[in-house]
């Protein structure tokens, strides 16, 4: 089984491609006096039927593209820090220092959610205990409040039903997205359900067999479906399936994912960054991951 997009991912449209200015271009913030318009300011319309194609492909079932952004650094050098350069198609980003939003990246997250329809989620590292009580607090207050659609949980420990219980409670019947990053069989089995994916490591992998075992222990010990399931990879490796095929981590990932016995819910990203600088395109293998997961009807 695989998935189709109803549209191209790759964001080959004519209006970016005669845009006078493109900020896949910038490698370094930059002041100007004078306003730089983009596409949207330059023709509209092509821009808003562009926008509501990709709100309808999210909105339709298809294999998940999950990201996770390392936004308001110390010092930021460059646009690869920023959500407004990620590829349009990503479905879901996680923002690691959530708890310290800078301007730009308020602003960034208003057009994607707006325009692109991109769920972005409050990231939280259950790890520390204890941190992680106030860390969920203020996730949850953030969500309620409308700044974020969700909240990504990440330990590579067990959780308690206690801490989830906090989690549950705090969100009350806030509608919201909930991903757990780590093996389904950390969290007790009552609650698993709390959580739409759960994101499997596996970047430490260097074949398919090794992410068959991983996939395996995750639906049979951690009794989840597969559909349920994002593999996460960071740019830099490779993957070799069964028939000896070495590819880019990120494309590995998304050959995996779609060729399992039972599909996989998609991939994630880890270090996104990472993928940014190409003479060719910024972000070259993570657009490749999401076409190979979601091909384009028109090339």
């Amino acid at each position: 089984m695989k998935y189709k997009s109803i549209f191209n991912v790759c964001l080959l449209t004519a209006f970016l491609l005669t845009a006078t200015t493109s900020c896949d271009d910038w490698t370094e913030m930059e002041i100007h006096e004078t306003d730089v318009n983009g596409a949207k300011e330059q023709n509209p319309e092509q821009y808003s039927v562009y926008t509501q194609n990709i709100r309808a492909y999210k909105a339709t079932k298809h294999a998940v593209v999950y990201a996770r952004l390392d936004n308001a650094p110390d010092k930021a050098t460059s646009e690869k820090y920023f959500l407004r350069s990620l590829p349009d198609s990503i479905d879901i980003v996680s923002m690691r220092n959530a708890d310290r939003l800078t301007d730009f990246d308020r602003e960034d997250m208003a057009m994607v959610r707006a325009d692109y329809g991109t769920r972005v989620l409050y990231y939280v590292d259950c790890t520390p205990g204890d941190k992680q009580n106030a860390a969920i607090a203020s996730a949850a207050e953030a969500v309620r409040a409308g700044t974020f659609d969700g909240i990504t949980l990440a330990s590579s420990v067990p959780v308690d039903a206690a801490t989830l219980q906090s989690l549950a409670d705090a969100l009350g019947q806030t509608p919201c997205l909930l991903i757990f990053e780590g093996t389904p069989s950390l969290l007790p089995e009552a609650q698993r359900g709390l959580f739409c994916y759960f994101v499997l490591d596996i970047s430490a992998a260097s074949d398919e067999y090794d992410i068959e075992t991983e996939v395996r222990l995750a639906t049979g010990y951690g009794n989840t479906a597969a559909g349920h399931l994002l593999l996460a990879v960071t740019p830099e490796g490779t993957l070799t399936d069964y028939n000896g095929v070495t590819r880019s981590a990120i494309a590995g990932a998304a050959y995996s994912a779609l060729n399992m016995e039972t599909p996989l819910g998609g991939i994630a990203i880890y270090n996104i960054s990472d993928d940014y600088y190409d003479a060719d395109i910024i972000y070259k293998q993570t657009r490749g991951g999401i076409q190979f997961l979601n091909p384009a009807s028109v090339h």
